[in-house]
């Protein structure tokens, strides 16, 4: 709360200040009219006042030996204009520059990433081997042969290798595999994963500075500092459009009266009224206006963008790669189905499931637990990358994987489907399997056939095993994909696979290196992670991803408005630059058709959000 008070103080002080430059602009015309001649001191004050941001720009860019800038074209015309006493409309100018420069800073703010969700994730300290006792030590410090103790529910601290004891990792932050690994003595294991079972010996195989916690770190580091941005049409048209002005301006002021066309004063100007019909206010405020527009309208939609070269990329986007764990499925898992052999009915095979794993913190077993448990294991045991072993009711249940059954020589049929199955046993027999499964978003496939209607191009990047993508790509109509990625190696397959306009959709904080580097990172507000949303560039604020097509659709929208009020503009200044030239128009009919023109780009960009 306290964060928007100190962002609405900063604006509505720049909405005063600009309110108070238009009042006392008409103040002083009301006090000249009536003949007090000091408010000309008025005049000048505002023109200086107003003026700040071009006289600083005209300094610098000619320090830079920019000479044909708009900030150069600007000061140019206006100073000409107090030169023959046009002082109205060289005061006006400078104010609706000022107005118009607000608008563009509202429109194109875009908010800066924020790499410290990191810290979340980043282990902080690490109980490092001393001698015969255990030291607490920064994971900075630790180096390569280093032996360190992880007790369950601790990070690991770097990579490293097990020299003693077996667990379940948590993998999800690092590369997005939705279910435990189960690792034990003489395997790697990765920095930033979790231990979730027992307490682990390990020795540090690569210092904390070149683990994959760290590398995810720069990576996302690094691609905010390659993210381009866009860069807005009239910096770059100005490049043409200003040098070409200045040139006419004084063709017009130099050539018709040594032909003996009419007087200096007369041609003198007229080349004034083109150079002030020609300054690029209209030019200035049509493009950030249409994208503030954008902006404005998405949020009602329910999509937050993050800036209005975003809006540009998400018009022209070619091919959109998904995440699949928590974005293109709903990152819980809930029973598919329950299937017990003859003699066993569906309520008793799930007591004994949920019985087993009624203590257990276990993904899996948070699917199987059941609120109406009618008896509490009197004793469990969790068998480390299998199941669980568990008395109830003086019966022994086992629920487990197929391991588990073969572990204790249990007959049993296995079973191939897509999901997790959990085989349950009573008393060493058999009893049935429950399948387990990560349900898709409802919308999920219809938003996926939508974008290939729209001939969008439609890829699949996730950690998940490749053979668990592949059935999941299949069932959802995806025909490239990839899996058992690493952040590294998810961010790799990308940037090899991407079309010129790519967009990545991810939730997780893997995921914040591939959003990073994307032309559009998309995230989701409430699934994803905090460190996944400063690093997206848009937002669908509730999760609905059939918001992406809108979102494209949208962006295409805004940019055929922004392209109608560039077009409007062009067509208005190069009118007015003939009359000008000809007499026809005098300067004030120049400022007011330059104001003119930029109040009706602000009322078209304003249509965007009407719609």
């Amino acid at each position: 709360m306290s964060s928007c008070c100190h962002c609405s103080k900063p604006k509505n002080k720049e909405v005063g200040f600009l309110l108070s430059l238009i009042f006392g602009y008409f103040a002083c015309i009301a006090f000249l009219h009536f003949g007090y001649s000091w408010a000309y001191l008025g005049l000048a004050l505002l023109y200086v006042v107003a003026g700040i941001p071009v006289f600083k720009g005209s300094f610098r860019d000619l320090k830079d030996k920019e000479f044909f800038t708009e900030n150069t074209l600007m000061l140019t015309a206006t100073l000409s204009a107090i030169g023959i006493q046009a002082y109205y409309e060289a005061v006006a100018v400078m104010i609706f520059l000022r107005i118009g420069e607000f608008f563009e800073t509202l429109a194109l703010k875009k908010s800066e990433q924020n790499i410290k969700a990191l810290l979340d994730i980043s282990p902080h300290l690490a109980r490092k081997k001393q001698g015969d006792e255990w030291i607490e030590v920064l994971p900075a410090e630790l180096k390569k042969g280093d032996i360190v103790l992880v007790r369950a529910g601790e990070k690991i601290p770097s990579d490293g290798i097990i020299l003693r004891g077996e667990s379940e990792l948590d993998y999800q932050a690092i590369s997005g595999e939705s279910l435990p690994v189960y690792k034990r003595e003489g395997e790697d294991i990765l920095g930033g994963s979790i231990n979730l079972v027992s307490a682990l010996e390990i020795e540090i195989s690569t210092p904390y500075d070149c683990s994959s916690i760290a590398r995810l770190i720069s990576l996302v580091q690094e691609a905010s500092q390659k993210k381009s941005k866009v860069e807005k049409f009239i910096t770059s048209f100005a490049k043409i459009y200003t040098p070409s002005v200045f040139a006419l301006a004084l063709c017009i002021s130099l050539l018709p009266p040594i032909l003996g066309m009419g007087e200096w004063k007369e041609w003198i100007y007229r080349s004034l009224v083109v150079l002030m019909v020609s300054c690029p206010c209209a030019l200035v405020l049509s493009v950030p206006l249409g994208y503030f527009g954008g902006i404005g309208g998405a949020s009602k939609r329910g999509i937050l963008i993050k800036g209005g070269n975003f809006i540009e990329a998400l018009g022209k986007l070619e091919k959109i790669f998904f995440d699949k764990t928590g974005t293109l499925t709903q990152g819980k898992f809930e029973i598919s189905s329950i299937h017990p052999i003859l003699g066993v009915s569906e309520q008793d095979l799930l007591s004994m499931a949920s019985c087993a794993e009624h203590l257990s913190s276990h993904p899996i077993a948070q699917a199987l637990k059941s609120n109406h448990l009618a008896h509490s294991p009197s004793s469990h045991q969790q068998i480390n990358g299998m199941g669980m072993v568990a008395q109830c009711c003086g019966r022994e249940i086992l629920a487990g994987n197929a391991k588990l059954m073969q572990k204790y020589s249990i007959p049993f049929e296995e079973v191939n489907a897509q999901g997790s199955v959990v085989y349950i046993a009573k008393d060493r027999i058999y009893q049935g399997y429950i399948l387990i499964q990560d349900k898709p978003r409802s919308e999920a496939k219809q938003t996926l056939q939508t974008l290939k209607s729209m001939g969008i191009e439609i890829a699949l990047l996730s950690g998940d095993s490749q053979q668990s993508v592949e059935q999941f790509a299949k069932r959802m109509g995806i025909g490239e994909f990839f899996g058992g990625l690493l952040p590294q190696e998810k961010l790799e397959r990308f940037i090899k696979t991407k079309k010129k306009y790519s967009a990545f959709v991810g939730d997780g904080i893997n995921d914040a290196p591939t959003l990073s580097n994307a032309e559009v990172g998309i995230s989701l507000g409430g699934a994803g992670s905090d460190l996944s949303k400063e690093s997206a560039d848009v937002i669908i604020l509730n999760d609905d991803l059939s918001k992406i097509p809108q979102a494209i659709t949208y962006a295409k929208r805004v940019q055929n408005i922004i392209k109608q009020n560039i077009a409007f503009a062009l067509i208005v200044k190069g009118l007015f630059v003939i009359l000008g030239a000809m007499g026809v128009a005098n300067m004030w009919e120049a400022v007011f058709g330059d104001v003119g023109v930029s109040l009706l780009a602000l009322l078209n960009a304003m249509r965007v959000l009407r719609d």
